[in-house]
């Protein structure tokens, strides 16, 4: 995340949303940090042609989708209008107040499914209010969070973002249940899945080690930053390694070109993992998608 003032203007200037509307961008910016100092209360912010999300003013969230047009994270956000169908369904791993979530509820539509794991109380309220004010029948909401081995764990909020707590951290926690994918969820089709889960990604991908072995879903976002990976005894390296030996590689998603290139051997942060056998299934998506 950015640190000054300075390293979040250039953000919003270089942010594809905001190509040729830079100007509208920052003025964007001036108002919610002045709204947010003056008025303080929160409002529905119309997102995604017309869903509602709740804005807080003590939300990193909201800032996101006003900076950034509307579409924080482009490239997932963009590969996922383009690649996710009505009647899909989507993992939502790290859920927070439910940008991915709202999102992939629209595009799947009331016959597909999306379930959402947040388990800091906070966010997931939050999430739940989401859901609830836009009337997601599509959408289930797990108080919980997902990893490799069940069972309680201390919860501690730090930052932007909540994670399980480890010896680095600091502060109040609150309890949170652990659950694995593979457990919870059934065995219908999954067409994508998106886990930012503030460093304990390879544990949650091992907790879905049946899924992946199927090929589901074929398509993961992940965060993936050695240093968070590090609190959790994971790289970049050994995570690329294991998903290479269930049959995904890491990729980057080229919004002009509509498809994946693949990432480069030392790169982690934002990175797609998509399974090799079900390649051209996902390309055959996304060519539909450019003609229609």
């Amino acid at each position: 995340m950015p640190t000054t003032v300075r390293e979040m203007l250039g953000l919003i200037a270089d942010h594809p949303a905001n190509r040729g509307r830079r100007v509208q961008a920052f003025a964007r910016m001036a108002l919610w940090q002045g709204y947010k100092r003056a008025v303080g209360k929160p409002f529905d912010l119309r997102v995604y042609d017309g869903m509602r999300f709740r804005a807080y003013p003590d939300s990193t969230q909201v800032g996101r989708l006003v900076y950034f047009g509307g579409l924080p994270d482009y490239q997932a956000m963009t590969f996922m209008k383009r690649y996710l169908r009505p009647g899909d369904g989507f993992i939502d791993g790290g859920a927070n107040e439910g940008i991915f979530t709202l999102l992939a509820a629209q595009l799947v539509s009331a016959t597909g499914e999306v379930h959402a794991f947040e388990a800091h109380p906070v966010y997931a309220a939050r999430l739940r209010e989401n859901v609830e004010r836009n009337r997601l029948c599509c959408v289930s909401v797990h108080e919980m969070a997902v990893g490799q081995s069940p069972g309680a764990v201390p919860f501690v909020l730090r930052g932007t973002g909540s994670r399980i707590r480890t010896e680095h951290d600091e502060g109040k926690t609150v309890s949170a249940q652990v659950v694995r994918l593979d457990e919870v969820l059934s065995d219908r089709s999954w067409a994508m899945g998106k886990l930012d889960i503030e460093g304990a990604e390879h544990c949650a991908l091992r907790g879905a080690e049946k899924l992946l072995c199927r090929a589901e879903p074929p398509v993961w976002f992940l965060e993936l930053v050695d240093p968070f990976l590090a609190r959790f005894g994971s790289t970049v390296a050994e995570v690329r390694g294991w998903l290479g030996d269930h049959g995904y590689d890491l990729m980057h998603y080229e919004p002009a070109l509509n498809r994946f290139v693949p990432a480069p051997a030392a790169h982690g942060t934002d990175v797609f993992a998509v399974s090799r056998q079900r390649a051209d299934e996902i390309d055959a998506r996304l060519r539909g998608a450019a003609r229609a």
